[in-house]
């Protein structure tokens, strides 16, 4: 019987001890978490203030970029880029149907050619209609 009780009693204390380890180690587990909050709200706070700007309009975020003349001044507009864009593709389709009804030869030549004089009109007529805002 005394056997017994010693044997309870180690196992008692054996899961004693091991459930201070467990407590010990969810402690230092708690407190890398907390360090690593804490690290990654400072982290926030400095993107925030980069891209929305400091207090005291010393930032360099989204608000001074927006106030900044040149953002107003200096407009971007996509309809040159997108007339060339067409010109492309018709110059491409242009030449894959040049390929498909001609064999190889002059004839061939002188179809993509005529192609690639198009897409160059067509070219100079995008940079006419849409000229480069800034010089």
């Amino acid at each position: 019987m005394k056997a017994i009780a010693l044997l309870v009693g180690a196992g008692v204390g054996g899961v004693a001890a091991l459930g201070a380890k467990t407590v010990a180690a969810l402690q230092a587990n708690v407190a890398a978490l907390e360090k690593r909050n804490s690290d990654l709200a400072l982290k926030s706070q400095i993107v925030s203030s980069q891209l929305l700007g400091a207090q005291g309009g010393h930032g360099f975020g989204l608000d001074r970029f927006f106030a900044e003349p040149e953002f107003w001044q200096n407009t971007y507009d996509s309809g040159q880029a997108d007339c060339s864009n067409r010109c492309i593709t018709e110059l491409t389709a242009g030449t894959e149907a040049c390929k498909a009804a001609h064999p190889e030869g002059p004839e061939r030549q002188a179809c993509i050619q005529k192609a690639l004089d198009s897409a160059t009109t067509c070219h100079q007529r995008c940079a006419e209609a849409f000229p480069t805002p800034i010089q």
